[in-house]
């Protein structure tokens, strides 16, 4: 992890334990819908999945589909089936989809209108 952390400094990047600049955040006030996903990579890396998932709950759904679709292409490979059912597939893709949509709007407007109450949901981590 210090690895990464050097390496970002040493492209230039201050890591002050919140990642990259959000310049939407800073022109606006208000998060992204990506705002907290550096730093829930970060906290995953980490091993720390409740943090990840208070942070930007997108990231372990992510690592999740990747998984699942990882060992479904494993079995269509043991299978010998790699074509398999083009519609299956495509209907899987069209539900991860929406599914990873819908994290990402409810994550960014719950966090927005927890920041306009006063509660700031994303505070800087420390490594």
């Amino acid at each position: 992890m210090m690895k990464l952390v050097g390496f970002m400094n040493w492209m230039g990047f201050v890591f002050d334990g919140q990642g990259l600049p959000c310049l939407f955040h800073l022109f606006t006030g208000f998060y992204c819908p990506g705002c907290g996903g550096t730093r829930a990579i970060l906290l995953l890396l980490k091993g720390d999945v409740a943090g990840s998932i208070k942070y930007h709950p997108f990231v372990l759904y992510a690592v999740l589909v990747l998984a699942a679709e990882l060992v479904i292409f494993l079995r269509s490979m043991v299978k010998n089936d790699l074509r398999g059912n083009a519609r299956k597939m495509e209907k899987r893709y069209r539900l991860w989809t929406s599914i990873g949509v819908g994290i990402v709007l409810v994550n960014w407007g719950v966090k927005n209108i927890c920041l306009v109450m006063g509660l700031d949901l994303l505070p800087p981590i420390s490594l």
